[in-house]
């Protein structure tokens, strides 16, 4: 089980282009700055079950990323990461 350590950020890629819309330094950070209500920010944190499908390292590489303990909404939500 994987669980991920601050900062937490998102980020979109425009244009060729990484653009930082978030950072924070916690999950309830993370929470509260998605609009999310008391219960989520309170909820323990979320860990993780991680696949890696391709590992060569190359632009392209497949990982799955399936939420397994943590916040309420997203436990059980899967994640496909492809390397950029």
């Amino acid at each position: 089980v994987l669980e991920i350590q601050p900062p937490f950020r998102l980020d979109v890629l425009v244009a060729s282009k990484r653009l930082n819309i978030v950072t924070a330094g916690s999950d309830a950070k993370f929470r509260a700055l998605n609009s999310r209500d008391q219960d989520a920010q309170a909820a323990p944190r979320n860990k993780y079950e991680q696949s890696y499908i391709e590992d060569s390292g190359q632009p392209g590489d497949l990982r799955i990323r399936r939420v397994t303990e943590g916040d309420p909404v997203v436990v059980g939500t899967v994640y496909v990461h492809q390397r950029v």
